[in-house]
């Protein structure tokens, strides 16, 4: 008998006065369908068609992503394949109901009690169950292991910050994670972290970021010649501030006011996350004394005036052709402690990269790409305007960055393909 599961079951019955709280919650927010599904009650749920039945769990939208590049895999390779795709937020149900219409059956995740779950497992009734993210529900997993399901840890990942959480209940963490039959996990450090744990070694394997997956397929389909005409650079080197956020303005322009004195002819394109913030841009330039354009204002017709220095890009869907441009590229939300932003879009151009200390939210590309030495930390303003500098006088270095780049996003470009891998050996054991 788990003793740990049934002492987590009575801290959970001490829940329960706070239903009547969620169901008037969801009764007031419109949200009354959804509150069924959480009990694992999905009544509009439509019965699965005959075939192999594979339940992919995708807590947010960034995992919706990593579900729709494993079930693109799974569907090459065996297209008869019923997805039950489950998500834990009402973004990232939104994302997943636009990327598998019509393709997977979508639901909301349900809540973790035990006649929840239970609910839940009885109607979606998986064959192999994959929880995209290290997610360790002790009852559905048990639940799910108790019918017979395969169970997967795909795309796993246990960061410094949660790893001392699971050690304050590793007894219950241990539990979960020796149902899993295998766990992909993103990085050697996230494999350590798993096996400290409890984690079975023989069980435990690296297989990379599916996040990343098919960014240099995208980077090749990605024409770039649009852009390149409002630019009109001419030969002039241009530098990319991708997805930079309030508090940012001082830093990126001082950094690039200084690039200036070396490099008069550079162009700097900053892109701000939130496009309604472009004009907070446009002033700051005028502060640092910069000439600056709006990207909605050019065109290949009337592109960038030749004494504009900034091109503030306040326009949705333009940043990946830029990075294709681009002799450098620094990545925003990372000298202000926001958790940085995807370095692995500028990599898979092969631009070298600088970004300041706070990757948080993209921990393990940053790091793996720190250590092919395609991309550099900075401090601050003078340490950005030197970095620049340095590649900005030295293109040869710069490619040799950008290319190592390169090689790091295709080294985890067939993390979807090994995820979809385990998933079908999961079935070809069960005989479907």
């Amino acid at each position: 008998m788990d003793t740990s599961l049934i002492m987590y079951n009575l801290a959970l019955s001490m829940a329960g006065p706070a239903l009547p709280a969620l169901w008037l919650g969801s009764r007031l927010a419109g949200r009354w369908g959804e509150l069924w599904a959480r009990l694992g009650l999905y009544r509009d749920l439509a019965p699965a068609p005959p075939g192999p039945r594979v339940w992919l769990q995708a807590v947010s939208v960034g995992e919706v992503g990593v579900a729709l590049a494993v079930a693109q895999e799974l569907w090459a390779r065996r297209p008869e394949i019923n997805l039950a795709v489950s998500s834990s937020t009402a973004k990232g149900l939104e994302r997943a109901a636009q990327v598998f219409a019509g393709r997977a059956r979508v639901l909301p995740f349900p809540l973790e009690a035990p006649w929840a779950v239970a609910a839940a497992c009885g109607k979606v009734r998986p064959q192999v169950y994959a929880s995209l993210e290290t997610e360790l529900w002790p009852n559905l997993l048990a639940r799910l292991d108790r019918q017979g399901a395969a169970l997967l840890l795909l795309n796993g990942r246990i960061s410094p910050r949660s790893f001392p959480r699971y050690q304050r209940v590793r007894p219950l963490a241990a539990g979960c994670l020796r149902r899993f039959q295998a766990l992909s996990m993103i990085s050697e450090a996230d494999a350590e972290r798993a096996i400290a744990l409890g984690a079975p070694a023989a069980r435990v394997r690296v297989d990379g970021n599916a996040k990343y997956a098919g960014l240099l397929e995208q980077a090749q389909a990605t024409d770039t010649s649009e852009a390149a005409a409002c630019l009109a650079l001419n030969n002039a080197p241009l530098i990319v501030a991708g997805s930079v956020r309030s508090g940012e303005e001082e830093p990126v322009l001082g950094a690039f006011v200084q690039v200036l004195k070396r490099h008069p002819a550079a162009v700097l394109a900053a892109a701000p996350r939130h496009i309604e913030r472009a004009p907070r841009w446009l002033a700051a330039c005028q502060r640092h004394g910069l000439l600056a354009q709006a990207w909605s204002g050019l065109s290949p017709r009337a592109p960038r005036r030749p004494e504009t220095s900034v091109v503030v890009v306040d326009a949705m869907g333009s940043l990946m052709a830029l990075y294709g441009l681009g002799r450098a590229a620094f990545l925003g939300a990372s000298l202000v402690p926001l958790g940085g932003q995807n370095p692995m879009e500028p990599a898979a151009w092969g631009a070298p990269l600088v970004f300041g200390p706070d990757m948080a939210d993209f921990l393990d590309a940053a790091e793996a790409l720190q250590a092919a030495g395609a991309a550099q930390v900075v401090g601050g303003a003078e340490e950005l305007a030197r970095a620049w500098g340095e590649l900005l006088s030295d293109p040869a270095r710069a490619a040799q960055r950008g290319q190592a780049g390169r090689r790091v996003v295709a080294g985890w470009s067939g993390a979807a393909a090994a995820a979809a891998g385990l998933i079908l050996a999961a079935l070809e054991r069960r005989g479907v």
